[in-house]
């Protein structure tokens, strides 16, 4: 049995990186490990059934991006200036830019390779904070490993800061898991394209309205549907401009989307992962995606296309036609309870 502490801000099932820590922890909890979340937050109904004690600190969120994370930074040092504090843990695993863990997770691309795309953003004072805590975590004087949410975003880490290749490594991807295949209306008829995602910009929006648009010229009979960012969260021209067959839905239930869809399109400019796609293909609807998200590496079916993120919106238009309503075998799921493994074996290596 070990005694694990997790760090991150708000601890729950609320957003990619949130869940993936919530449901990692909990699963460890019934594995038999003692696990403790330092969180500034916690979802309180999640919690009183996952076994996870939950440590509060009290540092008050801070309104920039930056100078949240060095709120939060301080109070966790602070935290384990007690030196009783950190007795009490076996492993110290950080999905935040901390200082004192021995394990950091790497939920995306990482400071330094956004700023070597776009040096002219060093002219930025927040830019230049987030890139020195960022250095200060992977230059932490206990660090001794790096688990990266994809592949992708583990070669990222390495190149820009070349030391971590002299830790342990670890890619350890978010589980991907249905307990059923989507069910399908046999008396639809026409075609439907599904978008999915609340960060709309990133996950390539834009770019799948026109998908959209050039499938539709060719056939009327196409429709649209847009999940996980309700209609006021959008620009008003993005909204006033929708294509005609274009629905937006708003937050919606996965399993029931998949359902509704005959192809996921998801041509995002910058995705460390992308749960929605292997969620899809677990549900047995094809997916057409970009190469720059972290999920390429580590699908592989018949029901997926992968494409150049510039490629011309004719190609992504004709992948999409080529595999809507294809029939494959879903890919095999990836549990909760297998990632909890991963990071057990990891853990059993550092004590």
């Amino acid at each position: 049995m070990l005694r694990i502490l997790c760090i991150v801000r708000p601890f729950g099932p609320l957003g990619g990186m949130e869940r993936y820590v919530f449901e990692t922890a909990r699963e460890l909890v019934r594995r038999g490990h003692e696990v403790a979340a330092l969180c500034r937050s916690a979802d309180e109904a999640s919690v009183a059934t996952s076994g996870v004690e939950v440590i509060k600190l009290n540092p008050k969120p801070a309104k920039r991006g930056w100078h949240d994370r060095y709120v939060f930074r301080d109070a966790v040092t602070e935290f384990f200036r007690d030196p009783a504090n950190r007795r009490r843990f076996d492993i110290v695993h950080s999905h935040e830019n901390t200082i004192e863990q021995d394990v950091t997770t790497e939920h995306g691309p990482c400071t330094a390779y956004g700023l070597r795309l776009k040096p002219w953003k060093r002219l930025d004072f927040s830019a230049r904070k987030n890139l020195a805590i960022e250095k200060q975590k992977f230059h932490g004087p206990n660090l001794k490993a790096l688990v990266s949410c994809a592949q992708r975003v583990q070669d990222i880490a390495l190149r820009e800061y070349p030391h971590l290749a002299q830790k342990i490594t670890r890619v350890i991807t978010p589980a991907y898991t249905y307990l059923q295949p989507a069910t399908k209306d046999p008396a639809r008829q026409a075609r439907v394209l599904g978008f999915m995602g609340r960060d709309w910009k990133r996950k390539g929006l834009p770019k799948a309205l026109e998908i959209f648009s050039a499938l539709r010229r060719e056939d009327p009979s196409w429709t649209m549907l847009v999940a996980g960012c309700p209609a006021d969260s959008l620009p008003a021209n993005l909204v006033r401009a929708l294509p005609e067959g274009a629905e937006i839905l708003g937050r919606t239930d996965p399993q029931e989307f998949f359902g509704r869809i005959d192809v996921l399109v998801h041509p995002a400019t910058d995705e460390p992962f992308g749960m929605v796609m292997s969620e899809a293909l677990t549900c047995g609807v094809p997916v057409v995606f970009s190469d720059q998200c972290g999920a390429a590496d580590h699908l592989r079916s018949d029901g997926l296309r992968i494409l150049p993120v510039g490629a011309p919106v004719a190609d992504w238009a004709r992948a999409c036609a080529e595999v809507a309503g294809q029939t494959f075998t879903p890919i095999a799921s990836c549990t909760w309870s297998d990632v909890a493994a991963e990071h057990e074996e990891l853990y059993a290596r550092l004590v």
